[in-house]
């Protein structure tokens, strides 16, 4: 009978597996304290990117690398996004008697702030930029690419989703994402801005090498 080598598709598929879970156990861990919730989004998803390039080979220790050497930049993007959204869920919650136009704006902003906070992070993790450049590159992206932006805003709003459905359904989800479930809707969301990212990227160097000619 052949055995099988560590090289196996098999063997990789769960070293693999194990990565993932091991990125999503320390992405709980250091969302617990909320205020540091920022860094540790920019942190998973760095490694996250990196994967996906094949340019990761220790995911723990590059997690804690790029939580430390990001922290506070990343802190400072996640009080913004966490005053504005706790503001926009007031609205939400108590403007029910605002005129229809208002909440239609209302409506508006919230989709926007999902959008922006879609990129915000993952761009925080992939590029050195102002926080201003950064919100603005955010924004920009979500609407330049609608339909992904759309898939990937949907992916992360399934634990608020989930939340809302009460705590039959969160007791049910929890043990999913404890384990691998927030890991599953990075890395997806990751193949997806791995694409947009390369993209602009090529369209950066068009646009230098049209100004320099």
């Amino acid at each position: 009978m052949k055995k099988l080598s560590i090289e196996h598709p098999f063997f990789d598929f769960m070293g693999s597996l194990g990565d993932w879970m091991i990125l999503n156990v320390l992405f709980v861990l250091t969302s617990l304290p909320v205020i540091t919730a920022g860094a540790s989004l920019t942190a998973i998803y760095k490694v996250a990117l990196r994967r996906v390039r094949k340019e990761s080979r220790y995911a723990a220790r590059e997690y804690f690398q790029a939580f430390r050497e990001e922290w506070k930049e990343s802190t400072r993007l996640w009080l913004v996004f966490l005053c504005t959204g706790g503001i926009l869920l007031f609205d939400v919650l108590y403007g029910k008697n605002l005129p229809g136009i208002l909440n239609i704006a209302i409506g508006c902003l919230v989709v926007l702030w999902c959008f922006a906070f879609t990129y915000a992070f993952p761009l925080q993790a992939r590029f050195r930029n102002s926080m201003k450049n950064t919100l603005a590159n955010a924004l920009f992206l979500a609407l330049r690419n609608l339909p992904l932006t759309v898939i990937m805003a949907g992916l992360n709003s399934i634990p608020a989703v989930c939340i809302a459905s009460g705590a039959f359904v969160v007791m049910a989800v929890m043990p999913v994402f404890c384990i691998i479930g927030f890991s599953l809707i990075i890395w997806i969301n990751s193949l997806l801005l791995t694409i947009i990212f390369n993209k602009w990227i090529r369209m950066k160097e068009e646009d230098k090498d049209e100004n320099q000619a």
